[in-house]
């Protein structure tokens, strides 16, 4: 099942600048409250794509809403569920992203800010920190062509969650 959704999400990414009008923030708000869903983190990831990842409980779902030549919503079949880890807390590849979800198990660290550390091309360590503010996910571009990344993920009370990824 993953591997088709990241194939589909793939064939999206590549078909960026398609026909009809860039998809916005704006429609994808309107769309998800028209049909009463709730998603903890929104990312266009081209101009006629957009990658949703909603939490409940254990489980995270991350799913593809795309704007189709007509400029009307379409919310693609496939979607890709995964699990928490016995901290609370998941990371998963999606093509070119990857996936950080805090579930309900971690929200009493109260999660502020996620680091992904990596080696450039010129084996230099590098670390990117993204935060979360407020949200229960975050949708991050890989570095381009990297194998390993070590994800740390610290919370305000002193929680530090740290996993090395393998991205095949």
């Amino acid at each position: 099942m993953k591997f088709l959704f990241e194939l589909m999400l793939s064939m999206l990414l590549l078909t960026n600048g398609a026909s009809g009008e860039p998809i916005t923030k704006e429609e994808i708000h309107s769309y998800l409250k028209m049909h009463h869903l709730k998603y903890a983190e929104v990312k266009i990831v081209n101009d006629q794509s957009a990658l949703l990842v909603s939490v409940k409980g254990e489980d995270a779902k991350a799913s593809i809403l795309t704007k189709s030549p007509n400029n009307k919503l379409v919310m693609q079949p496939n979607q890709y569920v995964w699990k928490e880890d016995e901290e609370g807390i998941s990371v998963q590849k999606l093509g070119d992203y990857l996936c950080v979800v805090i579930h309900d198990r971690a929200v009493p660290h109260d999660i502020d800010f996620v680091n992904i550390i990596y080696t450039d091309e010129n084996w230099i360590e590098r670390k990117d920190r993204y935060y979360f503010n407020g949200k229960q996910a975050l949708v991050i571009p890989i570095p381009i062509q990297q194998k390993y990344l070590v994800v740390a993920i610290y919370g305000n009370d002193g929680f530090i969650h740290d996993m090395s990824k393998h991205l095949p």
